[in-house]
């Protein structure tokens, strides 16, 4: 019986030195402790290095502008995410007060629109909280509680873009009910342009809500898995409202996929299950995602029709602009990103299909964006020298 405290590596290489040299299998098992032992006291330093460079790493005292009138529980469900990535880059941000928009069920507001020009300027979303008769939350038969998005900000909006300061926004700032004029500005600020469609992946169609289904044939004939494709007031412009359905035998899948990737990151593909706006790139800016949509021949010719493209840009980019044609912020995943230098770097190459989009498309810009405000921060302390 082994003396407390020794191994089993301990107790062959004592047998060793009391009969000769071991035979070859008990050499081989002493190489694997020993292997083993290196690789995880490796981990361990590697992990605590990394994790005390992250708190070493000094706080950004940045004036995040966030803005998000949809906001239906205090789960804050479409800035959440940013939650999560400020707080890895070491951006102190309070998801349940530091934003511009409606509290929580719509019952009043949080914040102010700022006077004096913020650091950084994420647009979230602009759709809106709607309570039915009884004050519920129901964006399906409710009426619209909350504010919208004015020309008066989306002017602020692009001149402080103009002047430097790095911006985000989504789809959902540009569509119904933003007044056409502000999504107008917002559209000439991040380089692009809204057909109108608009594009959801379902996963059991006789589930939709009453609204889209009185758009379309009565009784309602579909179910399972598809994709439904409307037109929506954008930017000013007033499509005939018109409603579309993929059903399973158009789809090679079920879900729509995000090609490539904002710069720094692993470009690639990832799923993608919330709305997508169809829009075009406007000239001097450049794609870095594309989103594809999961058409076989059948599905293609339906969208020829509409003169949809089966591939059509996702995130355009300008010099210090990022525009996601998507509900991207509402993607916040539940494998939170860790307090470690490069952990987000570390996650990108091993994550899943579930937690793709988060890692290789949305944290990365963020990333890029809070680069570009230190070169902006830069350019104005040497021009202040």
């Amino acid at each position: 019986m082994p003396f407390l405290g020794r191994t089993a590596a301990d107790e062959m290489a004592m047998s060793a030195t009391a009969s000769g040299p071991p035979p070859l299998a008990a050499r081989l098992v002493m190489w694997v402790f020993q292997a083993v032992g290196v690789t995880l006291a490796g981990m361990v330093v590697a992990v605590i290095s990394t994790s005390v460079w992250w708190r070493l790493t000094p706080q950004s005292d940045l004036d995040v502008l966030v803005y998000d009138q949809t906001v239906p529980d205090a789960s804050f469900p479409e800035h959440a995410a940013l939650g999560q990535i400020l707080d890895y880059h070491r951006v102190p941000f309070d998801i349940a007060t530091d934003y511009v928009g409606a509290a929580p069920g719509g019952r009043g507001t949080v914040g102010t629109w700022p006077e004096d020009q913020p650091d950084l300027i994420i647009l979230a979303d602009a759709y809106g909280v709607y309570l039915d008769e009884d004050g519920n939350v129901n964006d399906r038969e409710g009426s619209r509680v909350t504010e919208s998005l004015t020309p008066n900000q989306a002017a602020d909006v692009a001149d402080w873009v103009h002047d430097g300061v790095p911006a985000y926004a989504e789809f959902a700032l540009v569509t119904e009910p933003t007044p056409g004029r502000a999504g107008q500005i917002l559209e000439q600020t991040f380089g692009f342009q809204a057909t109108g469609w608009m594009v959801r992946k379902v996963d059991d169609l006789s589930e939709v809500s009453p609204q889209i289904k009185s758009l379309g044939a009565f009784p309602w004939p579909y179910d399972g898995p598809g994709i439904i494709l409307l037109t929506s007031p954008v930017a000013g412009r007033t499509p005939a409202r018109t409603l579309v359905v993929l059903t399973q035998d158009m789809l090679e899948k079920p879900t729509p996929d995000v090609l490539g990737g904002p710069p720094g990151s692993i470009a690639g593909r990832s799923p993608f299950h919330r709305w997508i706006g169809v829009v075009e790139a406007a000239e001097g800016t450049a794609v870095d995602a594309w989103f594809e949509l999961p058409v076989n021949n059948r599905g293609a010719a339906v969208l020829d029709r509409l003169d949809i493209p089966v591939v059509f840009p996702a995130l355009i980019r300008t010099s210090n602009t990022l525009y996601f044609a998507g509900n991207g912020l509402s993607d916040e995943t539940p494998f939170r990103l860790r307090r470690l230098q490069g952990g987000a770097t570390l996650t990108r190459l091993v994550t899943g299909q579930e937690f793709r989009f988060f890692y290789q498309i949305l944290e990365p810009s963020m990333g890029w964006l809070l680069y570009r405000q230190e070169v902006h921060a830069e350019a104005i302390r040497a021009a202040s020298d």
